[in-house]
C-alpha cells in the first residue's frame, strides 16, 4: 500500500544534486552510516534534518516525505483493492484501524473519503460489530457533505448515507430522505450525446449511450431481482420472462453474472414446487458463478465496445467491489444446504448442481 517514500526520495534526490553519502553526511553533520539508513528504509530523519534536506534539495516537505493530501483515480483503486483483500484474509479490526489513518491522511481527498465509504458498507457484514463501521461511514459522508463543492459526491453522499439507514432498520428516515430522488430522470445522456454529434464527436458520442445503457440494464437487473425475492409481483412468469430476456439480450451471465446470479437464485426458490423449473434456473444460477469465478471483473463486450475506459475511470476500477473470494462458502451454502431445496437433495440432478458449484468455486468446502 502506499506510503511516503522518504528513504527514495533521498536516495534520488542527492544523485540529482550530485552529493555522495559522504558529502551529504559532512552537510549535516552526521556520520555515512546514518544516511545510509536512511536511504534504505532503515530509519528517518528527525523533523530537524528533514527541514535542512527540503533545502539543500530545493523542495518543499510535502516532496522530501512524498506526501500529497489528495490522491489520483489509480492510487484510490489502489488503495481500496488491497484494503478490500486485507479485510478477506486479516484481522478486521486491524484493517478497519488502517482505515481510520489513511482517511485521516487524506482527510480532504474527498473522492478518497467516498471510496473509503463505498469499502466499509461493500465489507461491513464481515464483522458482528457493525456499529463502529458505519458510525465511521457517517463521520466519513458528514465530511464530504460539508466541505465539498462537487455535486455528484454529494448525491453519493446521500444515497450512501440512505442504505447506512437501511441497515440500521431506519426506513422511515432513509424513504424520508430519497423521497425527492423519485423524480423523473431528465434524459442527460442523451443530450450531452446530441452535443457530441452535434460538435463531430460521434465515438464520444456512441460511448455516453452505452454508459448509459450498461448502468441502466445493472440497475433494472436488480430491481428485477427484488420484485421477484420480495414477492412485489402480480404476475411471476412475467418478471422472471423479463428478467430472463434482458441476459439473454444483453448476455449477462457473461457480462456482469453478479448482478444476475441473484435473480436466478431468486427464481429456483420461486419455482421449488415443480422441480423442472427449479432445476433449470438452478443450473442458470450455476453458470452465472462459473462465469464469476472465471477471474471475473468488471467489463464491457462487443455491444458495450466503448465503456471499459469509463469503468476504468472509476475509482474503485474494473475489480468487484468485493474480493468474490469471500462469498465461496455462501454460494455453496445458499443451494446445498438451503431448507428451501430440502426435497432435491437426494436428487442427482441437484447433486450435480452442488457439485458443479464446488468445482466452479474451487474445489470440495471443508466439512
Amino acid at each position: 500500500m502506499s506510503e511516503m517514500n522518504i528513504s527514495q526520495n533521498i536516495l534520488s534526490h542527492r544523485k540529482r544534486i550530485g552529493f555522495t553519502q559522504n558529502e551529504l553526511a559532512e552537510f549535516l553533520n552526521i556520520s555515512k552510516a546514518a544516511v545510509s539508513k536512511w536511504e534504505k528504509g532503515h530509519s528517518i530523519p528527525d523533523i530537524g534534518y528533514l527541514g535542512e534536506l527540503s533545502v539543500l534539495f530545493d523542495i518543499s516537505l510535502d516532496e522530501l516525505v512524498g506526501f500529497s493530501p489528495d490522491l489520483n483515480k489509480s492510487q484510490i483503486r489502489q488503495i481500496y483493492n488491497e484494503f478490500a483483500e486485507a479485510f478477506s484474509s486479516e484481522d478486521f479490526e486491524a484493517v478497519l484501524g488502517r482505515v481510520r489513518s489513511y482517511s485521516k491522511r487524506y482527510y480532504n481527498c474527498y473522492p478518497f473519503l467516498s471510496a473509503m465509504i463505498k469499502l466499509l458498507i461493500n465489507h461491513v457484514n464481515f464483522t458482528e460489530d457493525k456499529d463502529p463501521v458505519l458510525e465511521l461511514a457517517e463521520t466519513y459522508i458528514g465530511r464530504v457533505l460539508e466541505f465539498s463543492e462537487s455535486l455528484h459526491l454529494k448525491e453519493e453522499m446521500v444515497f450512501y448515507k440512505a442504505v447506512i439507514l437501511i441497515m440500521k432498520e431506519q426506513p422511515g428516515e432513509a424513504s424520508e430522505l430519497l423521497k425527492d430522488f423519485n423524480l423523473p430522470k431528465l434524459p442527460v445522456s442523451s443530450v450531452l450525446a446530441q452535443s457530441y454529434l452535434l460538435m463531430n464527436e460521434p465515438e464520444k458520442a456512441k460511448s455516453t449511450l452505452q454508459i448509459q445503457i450498461y448502468e441502466g440494464v445493472i440497475y433494472m437487473m436488480n430491481d428485477l431481482t427484488m420484485l421477484l425475492h420480495s414477492g412485489l409481483y402480480d404476475d411471476l412468469d412475467g418478471v422472471i420472462e423479463r428478467g430472463s430476456g434482458l441476459d439473454r439480450t444483453f448476455n449477462m451471465k457473461s457480462l456482469h453474472p453478479n448482478s444476475i446470479l441473484n435473480f436466478y437464485l431468486a427464481a429456483a426458490m420461486k419455482y421449488v414446487h415443480d422441480k423442472e423449473q427449479c432445476l433449470f434456473y438452478l443450473r442458470e444460477f450455476q453458470e452465472c458463478v462459473k462465469n464469476l469465478f472465471k477471474e471475473y471483473y468488471i467489463h464491457g463486450d462487443e455491444f458495450f465496445s466503448e465503456v471499459d475506459q469509463w469503468i476504468a475511470d472509476i475509482d474503485t476500477g474494473r475489480d468487484a467491489p468485493v474480493k468474490i473470494g469471500l462469498a465461496k462458502e455462501q454460494l455453496i451454502d445458499v443451494v446445498e444446504n438451503s431448507a428451501v431445496f430440502s426435497a432435491y437433495k437426494d436428487d442427482i440432478s441437484f447433486k450435480n448442481i452442488v457439485h458443479n458449484l464446488k468445482k466452479y468455486i474451487g474445489g470440495e468446502k471443508n466439512e
